[in-house]
């Protein structure tokens, strides 16, 4: 791109071209950066020379304190010059595109010049060469500087941020493993004043029990079968609670925790040792301990069993409880709370489903009619219906798999939602198809928003495809209005529209798919090119019309479009393909021909592309055409293509000479070939 820019002294600062205003400015003569400021009308005196370099030496001998010439330039001069007393001010005035061009009807040099300009893109040779010749005159803007260091940046502020996160998981754990080691110590010190009363109540008892010890030896039989039978009773209530997924306790009637036993002491949100002998709300948010407490009351007073759920967070992370109370004596219930996180997560994603998207997350066709009838009344007046539909999403999912396709879709529901904002209700109705209602927007303000939805998805691009969405729109303004005419109309817009981009979408989505297969495969890009140089040598032998040649050379760079979709690993094997992998290469024919027929203008094309591996006897693929049932410019591209395949190194063989090559399409002539092509192949084209 060629752009101009004021240069002043060092001192002298110009924020906007409106600072020239009735200013003197030197300019080069018939210059087009003079030309486009004597356009805005500033008042400005023109004092003309005869060059650039002119220019700039008047302003930096002090003669004027303007000079406007291209930036390229003027950075030349002031570095050959050593006119360091000089400076651009940053401006871009009158910026414009660098291009080639040839006269008309020189089709070939036209072709010859982007066929290299594709070329030098590809290897990056064209960077090279702009960044050696012009890129060192170029500022570079604060955000190429910012992309050109973006790793350094990225890393230093992942290192301070990993850092910083470090220190505080370690500030954490030691607060956390000191309160641990307190409250372990206060537990100990409280166990050691326990033995010790212990100490003197089992002292008193043992006096006691001499006293009582033939009382004991009668009861002695009796107390080791209770003992007997308890410790049964408690390994049967363990193992009860080891296979249950539940944690029990044990509450008061005042709402005391008296026990609890569970099986995964993770999922309490305190140790038992901290809620034992506390109350509901002590250990509990107000809003589970109020209605715990009240249910408890309930179910001693009726002796039913209550049940609740509630919400709370726990080690693991937020929980969902189903607890059920029961009276297990006068004063106490047991209350038994199970895990349902996962049974509500389900439910939520039932009810979720029920009315969004499952790809997209929008909302789906269901809950549009619902809410379409809900909105359907004077105070959501006026009423936009919007009909939108993706552009290119068959194509682009023959091409590059329906996982490509669906990331299109959530793009375009991403783009959507935060173009509308809190402006519009939108919902996917169908595979490519989607609807936004805007209730109480006009007409001109819903332009606006799809303008800036337009704005939005033309910065997005998937597989290298940019995003293109259709939109119609109609709106309701009065009450006696059908709101399903409305949709309708609106339905009829999108699809008119659709008839004016969706062709210009799939051509700009071939072009795409063309740039990502070579970008991906070198060897095809120069495969193509000299095979439609063959189809261009040998049309021009049979004496065809310029027109058919210049077919003829389209349809040799698109004949492998169709290896877009075929696995990479495919392609590039080294070893002999297995039945599989050749069965999935001979797709690529179809799948060229879905791409190019989708493409106005290319119906022809298409046909050509999938006939180009049939084969003269009809023992070719897809169709298994026979001799002239094959398109003649099939033929051509499959004598082109055979050719140059046979005569370039593979990774699965070697290459042929030129001599070994024609003697395997003489060889092959009438069987494989069109022998009256291969003859004239043979003896002007080779």
């Amino acid at each position: 791109m060629t752009r101009a820019d004021v240069f002043t002294k060092n001192g002298k600062n110009v924020k906007d071209i409106s600072d020239l205003k009735g200013k003197t400015v030197v300019v080069e003569a018939d210059e087009i950066s003079g030309e486009y400021l004597k356009k805005q009308n500033l008042g400005i005196n023109f004092i003309e020379v005869s060059s650039s370099e002119n220019a700039l030496k008047l302003v930096s001998m002090n003669k004027y304190e303007y000079s406007v010439v291209p930036t390229v330039i003027g950075n030349y001069f002031i570095k050959k010059d050593n006119l360091s007393n000089l400076k651009n001010n940053g401006l871009v005035i009158n910026p414009d595109d660098y291009c080639l061009a040839v006269k008309k009807g020189n089709d070939d040099l036209l072709f010859a010049l982007n066929g290299g300009l594709q070329i030098l893109k590809a290897t990056g040779k064209y960077d090279e060469i702009y960044n050696k010749w012009l890129g060192v005159y170029e500022e570079k803007t604060f955000y190429e500087t910012v992309m050109k260091n973006i790793w350094v940046i990225v890393s230093v502020a992942a290192s301070i941020f990993l850092l910083l996160l470090w220190n505080i998981t370690l500030k954490k754990r030691v607060s956390v493993r000191t309160k641990e080691l307190l409250e372990a110590n206060e537990a100990l010190n409280k166990n050691k004043q326990e033995l010790l009363a212990s100490n003197e109540e089992i002292e008193a008892s043992y006096n006691e029990l001499f006293a009582i010890e033939e009382e004991l030896r009668n009861q002695y039989e009796m107390l080791m079968e209770s003992e007997d039978n308890l410790k049964k009773s408690e390994e049967r209530n363990r193992a009860i609670v080891s296979a249950i997924p539940d944690i029990i306790f044990v509450v008061d009637e005042n709402g005391v925790f008296k026990d609890c036993e569970t099986k995964d002491n993770s999922v309490l949100i305190k140790p038992k040792n901290e809620f034992i002998g506390k109350t509901l709300w002590e250990v509990l948010p107000p809003k589970i301990y109020e209605i715990a407490y009240v249910k408890i009351k309930v179910a001693l007073e009726n002796n039913s069993v209550e049940s609740f759920q509630y919400e709370i967070d726990t080690p693991l992370g937020n929980k969902y409880f189903e607890l059920r109370i029961v009276k297990c004596r006068k004063n106490e219930v047991i209350a038994i709370s199970r895990d349902v996180t996962v049974e509500r997560k389900n439910q939520k994603e039932i009810e979720f489903l029920s009315y969004n998207d499952q790809l997209t997350g929008l909302y789906n066709r269901r809950f549009f009619e619902e809410e379409l009838k809900r909105l359907d009344n004077s105070q959501s007046l006026p009423l936009t219906i919007v009909m939108a539909d993706v552009n290119g999403l068959k194509l682009i999912n023959d091409s590059f798999g329906h996982a490509v396709g669906d990331e299109l879709l959530k793009k375009v529901s991403s783009v959507m939602l935060y173009g509308c904002g809190d402006n519009g209700i939108i919902a996917r109705i169908g595979g490519d198809e989607f609807v936004i209602l805007l209730p109480r927007t006009n007409a001109l303000e819903t332009e606006e928003i799809l303008k800036h939805i337009s704005e939005l998805a033309s910065k997005e691009e998937v597989a290298s495809i940019k995003l293109s969405v259709s939109f119609g729109f109609a709106t309701k303004y009065h009450d006696e209005e059908d709101i399903f005419e409305i949709l309708k109309k609106a339905e009829d817009f999108m699809y008119k529209r659709k008839l004016f981009e969706s062709p210009s979408m799939r051509g700009k989505t071939v072009d795409a798919i063309i740039n990502t297969l070579h970008e991906k495969n070198k060897r095809e890009e120069q495969h193509s090119h000299r095979v439609s140089e063959y189809c261009n040598l040998l049309g021009k032998s049979m004496h065809l019309p310029d027109g058919e040649i210049q077919e003829l050379k389209t349809v040799g760079l698109l004949h492998d479009i169709g290896k877009i979709a075929i696995p990479e690993d495919i392609l590039n094997k080294s070893d002999k393909l297995t039945n599989g992998e050749w069965e999935e290469l001979k797709r690529h024919p179809e799948i060229g021909y879905r791409i190019l027929s989708s493409v106005n203008d290319m119906s022809e094309i298409a046909e050509y592309v999938l006939a180009h591996h049939e084969k003269w006897n009809g023992s070719g693929y897809p169709k298994g055409l026979k001799g002239e049932q094959i398109p003649l410019k099939s033929r051509i591209i499959a004598i082109a293509d055979a050719f140059d395949a046979m005569i370039s190194e593979r990774p699965y063989k070697n290459s042929l000479s030129r001599e070994e090559a024609v003697k395997e399409l003489i060889k092959n002539a009438g069987i494989q070939f069109d022998p009256e092509l291969v003859k004239i192949f043979v003896e002007k084209v080779v």
